[in-house]
């Protein structure tokens, strides 16, 4: 029974580690994705963020 729990608690660890992996891959493709679209609406993404009037 101890070899099986040690062996789930290790599994679930696991899983976990590698999912905030992708959290951190899924916000990073969000933020470019988002900073191409406020590109075409004339916004330059700096610190600050402003706005290009056309």
């Amino acid at each position: 029974m101890p070899a099986i729990r040690s062996t789930l608690i290790t599994t679930l660890v696991a899983t976990l580690c590698l999912l905030q992996g992708c959290a951190f891959a899924v916000g990073a493709a969000a933020g470019g994705a988002a900073g191409y679209m406020l590109k075409d609406k004339g916004y330059t993404v700096q610190s600050p963020v402003t706005h290009e009037h056309r």
